[in-house]
């Protein structure tokens, strides 16, 4: 018999768990969030289902990965530049509100939600809570994907918000510790975005209704209501770390990963670029303003002064940029794509010049190299900020006249080498863990499906409403009694200030 337990053991172990990953927001950093947790679940021996608008990006060809394209989404982008000013949180919001219909609509992705069983879906925040449906109607743990740190609007989808008195807004630029008026900012900050999300929260259910209601009717199977599911995720795979997160308080169900998209086994340069870092004895910089920026958000006039810039220096410059140019400074390599992380892990890089994105950020704690951050939207700015905190970066405000406050930066990143020394210390504590980040997303992503939703992690706030955990119904309860306690005292003094005037003219008359 114990034989018989250990061969079906065995058995369900070799099969692996059937798991759903989405990936609906058409750009490549996201691409390689997503592809982080897929990685390891493959390499673990699940059947992993990868839906990705970049599916020719795609480089595992393992059997136990399907990929389904979801290509069609790269329209979305077409009409929006992030890097433009007038871009606001609300065109993000609607942005993130069409990717998430687009996605529920797309054919392949009904008939998988018909036809087929995961064992667990994993999605990624991004301001919707229509994803709640795919493991409503699969009646599987939800495994939510954070690709910031983490901070109050993931934070109130688990747990009660400990972190809006004291730690700045995901996009916020203020620093640690905050001021007053700091504190006051955050707060109407996150009123504002809870007032959107309760106004949200009738569109995003009927949207949860009229497409997961008609999948669950052609499974069989009732749909929840949407108040039960909507915040109903079993696992947060949190995109931080302590040495460049603050620390604060989490419930066992938020998982900290950050830097779980990088390779451990640096890939090989190749050969020419191999050959110029080589050759660069007063050292490399490295500039790249990541993925979503496009080459035309540099005015000719910016570029040609950063040609200007970098062509005085005695460092070798590699730049990633869309776009060519002629007549270079010999020490200016321009290449539409580069190798980011073999690059940084060169120990001859001295500088990278980046856009503050949470990824480039966390490759430069791994290889821990200084950062010259030129924040353009979302996230950036706050990462930015608290880089120069830490001490491992300088900061220059995005703008057309950038170039000589660059010069400037780069002069104090090159000469003066605390930056690099803080650099390299935080390297080492961010590298200092007990667990790998792919072990950990194995590891909570099994026991999500086994224990079939981690309820044991879960905090227990979500058992009360949010006057119950802010303890405003026990506070009511003392104010009432205080007021009884007021009103009899007061009655009771008014009755014993009254008696006594009849007993002083009662004896005026004896």
């Amino acid at each position: 018999m114990k034989c018989l337990l250990l061969l079906c053991v065995l058995v369900c172990s070799a099969v692996g768990y059937k798991i759903l990953c989405f990936h609906p927001i058409p750009s490549k950093s996201h691409f390689h969030l997503v592809t982080g947790i897929v990685h390891p679940l493959v390499k673990a021996g699940h059947e992993v289902t990868f839906v990705t608008v970049f599916p020719e990006a795609v480089k595992d060809k393992s059997k136990n990965l399907r990929v389904v394209d979801l290509s069609h989404h790269k329209k979305f982008l077409e009409y929006i530049d992030m890097s433009d000013p007038k871009v606001t949180m609300t065109d993000v919001q609607m942005l993130s509100y069409n990717l998430s219909v687009s996605l529920v609509q797309t054919p392949a992705v009904q008939d998988m939600m018909v036809n087929e069983q995961f064992d667990a879906i994993v999605t990624e925040w991004f301001f919707t809570e229509i994803e709640a449906g795919y493991a409503a109607v699969q009646g599987v743990p939800w495994i939510l994907l954070s690709g910031n740190v983490y901070h109050s609007q993931v934070e109130q989808i688990v747990d009660a918000v400990r972190s809006l008195p004291i730690l700045p807004g995901i996009h916020s630029r203020n620093q640690l510790p905050l001021t007053f008026w700091q504190r006051v900012q955050n707060t109407l900050f996150y009123c504002l975005m809870s007032f959107d999300e309760w106004r949200s929260y009738s569109v995003f259910k009927a949207e949860y209704e009229k497409h997961f209601g008609a999948i669950a009717a052609a499974r069989g199977v009732p749909l929840p209501p949407f108040e039960d599911v909507h915040r109903n995720v079993s696992i947060v795979l949190s995109d931080s770390h302590p040495s460049f997160s603050p620390a604060i308080s989490k419930p066992p169900n938020v998982i900290e990963i950050a830097g779980y998209h990088i390779d451990a086994n640096i890939p090989d340069l190749p050969k020419d670029l191999q050959d110029i870092l080589d050759s660069s004895t007063h050292g490399v910089i490295y500039f790249s303003m990541g993925s979503v920026l496009k080459a035309t958000a540099l005015k000719e006039k910016t570029r040609k002064e950063l040609i200007e810039v970098f062509g005085s220096l005695k460092q070798t410059v590699l730049w990633k940029f869309d776009e060519t140019f002629e007549n270079l400074p010999k020490n200016i390599h321009v290449r539409s794509w580069m190798p980011q992380s073999s690059i940084l892990a060169h120990p001859n890089v001295k500088v990278f010049i980046t856009h503050g994105g949470l990824l480039s950020t966390l490759e430069s704690l791994q290889y821990g190299v200084p950062l010259l951050a030129i924040p353009v939207f979302a996230d950036q700015p706050h990462n930015a900020a608290r880089s120069v905190q830490t001490g491992q970066a300088v900061q220059v405000q995005y703008s057309p006249d950038m170039a000589p406050k660059v010069k400037e930066a780069l002069f104090e990143l090159l000469r003066n080498d605390s930056y690099s020394k803080k650099a390299k210390y935080l390297s080492k504590l961010f590298k200092n863990r007990l667990n790998k980040p792919s072990e950990l997303i194995t590891h909570y992503i099994e026991l999500a499906i086994e224990t079939k939703g981690a309820l044991h992690l879960r905090s227990i706030v979500k058992y009360y409403k949010w006057y119950e955990y802010l303890m405003l119904d026990q506070a009511l309860l003392l104010i009432v009694v205080l007021y009884i306690v007021y009103s009899v005292l007061r009655r009771a003094i008014n009755v014993l200030t009254k008696e006594e005037p009849k007993k002083s003219s009662k004896k005026k008359r004896d």
